[in-house]
């Protein structure tokens, strides 16, 4: 949670001065890339880190996994995107529509019908999404798109991400070598059309020691929400892993108002708490009865795991 926090709590300070995503984006990724062959070649000579992988690609799996690899780009830029324009505060409540996107792509996926109880949970979820973007003091139509957007890449990304283990041997760090790798290579010529490179080349941010470790602070803390995005994935399911961002979504807000003095009225406030409270209910009576559930009898569950 902590880490989460970090990440997003900087990446909202970074573009107070720097208003360039695609160019953080990258560098976040080549951060990662350098913490995987980092933690890759350490786990040859530490036995606490010997589950860790060295980076290495096989050809079939690079493009087998582009898609994926896309939709992860596509998630750290719209993200990156959305906090350019709102706050912390209302992000939150745009990252919660992760959890009715996700019931939506499940059953458009798999089939899977959620129950009248998980539709209620998630009517709350949507009405505090509604309370917190009508009273939104900084709204606007381009951070509530692109809040949007990244909610459904994420969606999607957390469905296409448990099926891409089984390719990768159930190794999360595996899997993050072939979507850091292929992710970096689709944005740099992105970065060329953006129309970004000129305003990044003359921005006096990049002679400030403050911005690079601000930025090489969010882009770690980036690199360890992923670790534990697949790690949850991998014991669980994509629905989890949601729910149980809500949680880091609550420190995420509060910190929000505490550090950055984001101003919270009373709807607002109400906003956020219907979308915590919702998700909270719906992991206790919606999600965890359903793994015993599904184990038995997985053709005829109904719940959206």
């Amino acid at each position: 949670m902590r880490g989460g926090a970090a990440s997003r709590g900087g990446g909202q300070a970074i573009f107070f001065d720097f208003h360039f995503p695609i160019v953080v984006t990258i560098y976040q990724l080549c951060v990662s890339m350098v913490l995987l062959a980092v933690f890759g070649g350490a786990g040859r000579y530490v036995h606490a880190l010997s589950y860790i992988p060295p980076v290495s690609y096989d050809a079939g799996l690079l493009t087998k996994l582009t898609p994926l690899a896309g939709l992860y780009v596509a998630m750290l830029a719209l993200t990156n995107y959305c906090l350019r324009h709102v706050d912390i505060t209302f992000y939150q409540i745009l990252r919660s529509l992760v959890i009715p996107m996700n019931l939506v792509f499940s059953l458009a996926l798999t089939g899977r019908v959620p129950t009248r109880w998980t539709l209620g949970c998630c009517a709350v979820v949507v009405a505090g999404f509604l309370l917190g973007s009508i009273t939104e003091l900084k709204f606007s139509t381009e951070g509530l798109a692109f809040g949007v957007l990244s909610s459904a890449s994420v969606a999607l990304y957390s469905l296409a991400s448990k099926r891409a283990l089984d390719e990768v041997g159930r190794s999360t760090f595996r899997l993050m070598h072939y979507t850091t790798l292929v992710g970096l290579l689709l944005l740099l010529p992105v970065v060329a059309l953006s129309g970004e490179l000129p305003g990044v080349l003359a921005s006096p941010q990049l002679a400030s020691r403050s911005f690079w470790a601000l930025n090489t602070a969010a882009a770690v803390c980036g690199f360890m929400i992923n670790v534990a995005f697949f790690s949850l994935i991998n014991s669980s399911s994509p629905l989890t892993t949601h729910i149980a961002g809500c949680a880091k979504s609550a420190l995420q807000a509060w910190l929000s108002v505490l550090i950055f003095g984001n101003a919270v009225t009373p709807l607002n406030a109400l906003g956020i708490v219907l979308t915590l409270v919702g998700s909270f209910v719906y992991s206790l009576e919606g999600y965890l009865p359903c793994d015993a559930s599904c184990a038995a009898q997985p053709p005829t569950c109904t719940h959206a795991c």
